[in-house]
């Protein structure tokens, strides 16, 4: 009887310990949430420095007028991609794009919304200028570092920077050429960087010289008053960059006589985030 009562403790004693261990080693069970997203914008400014208007003619894009953008982020050896699409509501959905299990898990998030995303220790987009000006998107790009689903409820916030420049053109005469009838045929940007990397830790990398030159006139022109014209191209978002060796050629005719050009060298720099106007203003210069 004392025997059977030991034997008894014996095995209890066992299995209590086999089911202490097992216990130990089973893997927490826990649930993979969406990654939900909560979209802003920095504004565009003028060139001036002022803040541009958020609502404007020509093809501005905004993070109120995209329907899409891709999202990236490390977790463990691997890069992961999904692409958010807008719905009827506003609200911003992607389909497999979930928190890890271990919801203390820190990430670093990438958005972007055209471009390709390049991984590795410090992530670019790589990004090229549509030579057809009136099909050219912004860059539009935005992080998220150091973020666990703990943080904010599985919330990750963007604030989207507008990464190209914004550049429109509008064409007008002085009144000393209020006399003559002047039609501009054709307006060229040329010598422009075309490829560059953007770079989500210190912004844009020129890696090798890729210029092109933009026809600014994809449509005819009316003949020119001395009230300013917008050129129908709408905005070019060019990359950040010096125009030291940008020219503007414009070529027009004067009382419908013979084909006659204009030259002019640009300066300054477009910057990222920032909008310009280029006035092209026709004087006595133009039939001297």
């Amino acid at each position: 009887m004392k025997q059977t009562f030991i034997l008894s403790l014996l095995v209890a004693a066992c299995l209590t310990a086999a089911c202490s261990s097992d216990s130990e080693n089973e893997e927490p069970k826990t649930e993979r949430h969406p990654i939900i997203v909560e979209v802003s914008e920095n504004p565009m400014k003028t060139a001036d420095a002022k803040q541009a208007p958020s609502t404007r003619a020509g093809s501005q894009i905004t993070t109120a007028s995209f329907n899409n953008f891709s999202l990236s982020y490390y977790y463990g050896d691997s890069f992961n991609t999904g692409t958010y699409t807008k719905n009827g509501s506003g609200d911003w959905t992607a389909k497999n794009m979930a928190w890890p299990y271990d919801y203390n898990q820190k990430l670093n998030f990438y958005a972007y919304n055209v471009g390709t995303i390049n991984d590795g220790s410090n992530p670019y987009v790589s990004f090229a200028v549509e030579g057809n000006v009136a099909a050219q998107k912004d860059l539009l790009v935005a992080t998220h570092p150091n973020i666990s689903y703990n943080d904010d409820n599985g919330k990750v916030s963007l604030a989207f920077d507008h990464a190209c420049a914004a550049v429109k053109f509008t064409v007008s005469k002085t009144s000393s050429l209020a006399e003559k009838t002047i039609v501009v045929t054709s307006v060229l940007l040329k010598n422009v960087q075309k490829t560059a990397d953007y770079y989500y830790s210190n912004g844009w990398v020129i890696n090798e010289i890729d210029k092109t030159d933009y026809d600014l006139t994809t449509a005819a022109l009316p003949e020119i008053t001395t009230t300013k014209l917008d050129l129908p191209c709408g905005y070019l978002f060019l990359i950040p960059q010096s125009k030291e060796d940008v020219t503007l050629t414009i070529n027009y005719t004067v009382n419908g006589g013979a084909s006659l050009t204009k030259n002019f060298n640009l300066t300054g720099t477009w910057e990222a985030g920032h909008e310009y106007t280029i006035n092209i203003s026709m004087g006595t210069s133009f039939i001297s």
